[in-house]
């Protein structure tokens, strides 16, 4: 609920400023050093939750668009986050300042995007997976470079038990060499899943990257599943359980923000106020682009400092 908490918060002040414009008096608040008039402080508002407004009306316009929410979904859902609270949940709200009416509009947004990142799963490969359960064991590490340190040591004949005690940051399956035990379809992360699902038993894989780190893997065995129903009747349950899991990896967030990237870029929002034409900008870019862009200035940063420390040390021979 935290995600709509914080919507909320941000969308009640937007209705606060609103209420502020529309009487009489020009000025909000007076004091001995000064007076704070309507328009300087709509202006600030703007700035400051205006660009949050936006992005979320954007992001319902193009959701909505596409996908629908029945009134029996919305209304299962808001029951469920009601009985978390129970006797408390308008108690919740009031606390934090919402109104049912802003509850629920956030809440619908929620499930247009659920709507939305369920459109991205391969629910049929999902599936064949559930198939099969393996057997496998991995070392976790920080980086790729580390990770392919570890891949030569153990193809270089360095036991595999042995590396993961001493590299794997993985602090549940380090001291067992790596083992993991029997798992199946969903008890991992998406890339750890999808990766050790298409190994070859007694194959080592390339270093897979997920939101942990590096992960080397090593599938020691599998066996068959039975009594798996038809994909037809285990297809909803399927992409419900998806959803599930990316929300508890903390993932969801980064698949949503890359689905409604595409979208807005595909409706091609504009604006004339240049105060929030950043603000449409930032809603368009993928997290791939975003990973990116931080790079790229992480290096202009790097390459700045050294710069600087090359001038210092020149002006520093000179004035020898």
């Amino acid at each position: 609920m935290k995600k709509t908490v914080l919507s909320l918060t941000l969308a009640a002040s937007v209705l606060a400023l609103g209420a502020c414009s529309g009487g009489d008096s020009k000025t909000i608040a007076t004091s001995k050093v000064g007076d704070i008039s309507v328009a300087d402080f709509n202006e600030q508002a703007k700035t400051l939750a205006g660009s949050f407004v936006l992005q979320q009306m954007a992001t319902e316009k193009v959701l909505s668009e596409k996908y629908k929410v029945t009134d029996k979904e919305f209304k299962e859902a808001y029951d469920n986050y009601a009985a978390q609270f129970g006797d408390g949940f308008e108690e919740a709200l009031a606390k934090n300042g919402f109104t049912k009416e802003g509850f629920k509009d956030s809440l619908r947004i929620e499930l247009l995007q659920d709507k939305a990142v369920k459109d991205t799963f391969d629910t049929k490969k999902y599936y064949e997976q559930m198939k099969t359960e393996l057997n496998a064991r991995h070392i976790l590490v920080a980086d790729e470079n580390t990770a392919k340190e570890v891949i030569e040591k153990i193809k270089g004949g360095a036991k595999f038990e042995d590396v993961a005690k001493e590299f794997s940051t993985d602090t549940g399956s380090a001291q067992k060499g790596g083992e993991l035990g029997w798992f199946s379809v969903g008890s991992m992360v998406p890339e750890f899943s999808d990766a050790a699902y298409a190994l070859p038993v007694n194959t080592l894989s390339e270093p897979v990257k997920s939101a942990f780190g590096y992960h080397i893997i090593e599938v020691t065995d599998k066996r068959d599943v039975k009594d798996i129903g038809s994909f037809k009747d285990e297809e909803k349950k399927i992409s419900e359980t998806m959803l599930e899991n990316l929300k508890k990896s903390g993932e969801i967030q980064t698949v949503a923000k890359d689905v409604v990237a595409k979208l807005v870029k595909e409706a091609d929002f504009k604006t004339s106020d240049k105060s929030l034409q950043e603000a449409l900008k930032t809603l368009s870019i993928t997290s791939e682009e975003e990973a990116k862009a931080a790079e790229e200035e992480a290096k202009a940063a790097e390459e700045a400092a050294k710069d600087k420390e090359e001038k210092a040390e020149d002006t520093e021979k000179e004035s020898k």
